[in-house]
């Protein structure tokens, strides 16, 4: 085994729904050259977006604020669109892993800034906030295209479930100091986690009015992203994205899903150092 860690874990962008929009929108823009380098790299970003205000809702709301990502050259990081802070390791084979603890937030039944949630949900109650392991493998596929799968387990308000997804990145053409790539992702989720999300117990549905509703395990969604990178020296740089979720199977039927299909883009400025 070797602990070489100049490899680059594609961003999972906007459709990571378990972190907040404020933070997702203030991170998943940050290039990833230097991620988990062989040198330290720090970068610092001011973002803006829009998403919708929590999963299957049909308002948007939008989101400004600073990033900020750290690679310390050791294998150790803080990056928002790799799970949080942890640790990555690169094996002999060109395989990849990484162990981070995250954060998500749950989901509010009001309308709060950078916090999903929205009024539309009252009488469902808060989803309470869950201290996450993000655990993730992954390698390149053919040529630049990355494949991963991740599992986010809860370590603290455990009722909240397990989830994951499978993502890849692609680099679709560049010239100069730009270039133009595709993330598709699938989203996955326990019983526990749809009900958490996607569910309406009996005492929800007599105090929102929502039908009942028992959200069994399996595929949640599928999004693609398409992003630009501009380069404009060495340290500064631009990214904007653009994409599009769709909700699947059990989640799509749940009552509180107002639109199975959402959309979602922002830009950023970066500086890295």
């Amino acid at each position: 085994m070797s602990t070489h860690l100049s490899l680059r874990l594609p961003q999972r962008l906007a459709s990571r729904f378990s972190i907040p929009y404020l933070v997702l929108l203030s991170g998943m823009w940050l290039p990833a050259a230097s991620a988990y380098a062989d040198e330290a790299s720090y970068s610092l970003s001011l973002n803006a977006g829009v998403a919708p205000r929590y999963q299957g809702g049909k308002q948007y709301t939008v989101t400004a604020g600073p990033g900020f990502r750290a690679d310390f050259g050791n294998g150790w990081f803080i990056d928002p669109t790799q799970g949080g802070a942890g640790y990555a390791i690169r094996f002999l084979n060109g395989m990849f892993a990484s162990a981070a603890l995250s954060y998500d937030p749950g989901r509010s039944d009001t309308n709060r800034y950078g916090r999903p949630g929205s009024d539309y949900l009252k009488g469902m109650g808060s989803v309470k906030g869950s201290l996450l392991g993000v655990f993730t493998v992954g390698g390149k596929i053919v040529g630049e295209t990355t494949a991963t799968a991740s599992l986010e387990v809860p370590l603290t308000n455990r009722e909240r479930g397990w989830s994951g997804h499978i993502d890849m990145a692609t680099p679709l053409v560049s010239w100069g100091t730009s270039k133009i790539s595709v993330s598709p992702s699938l989203h996955f989720g326990s019983r526990k986690y749809m009900q958490t999300y996607f569910g309406v117990t009996p005492q929800q549905s007599i105090n929102s009015g929502f039908a009942q509703y028992d959200a069994g395990s399996g595929p949640q969604a599928a999004s693609v992203t398409v992003a630009w990178t501009h380069a404009f020296s060495r340290h500064w740089a631009m990214q904007t994205a653009i994409g599009t979720t769709r909700l699947l199977g059990n989640a799509a039927k749940s009552p509180i899903v107002q639109n199975k299909q959402s959309y979602f883009g922002g830009t950023g400025v970066v500086y890295t150092f």
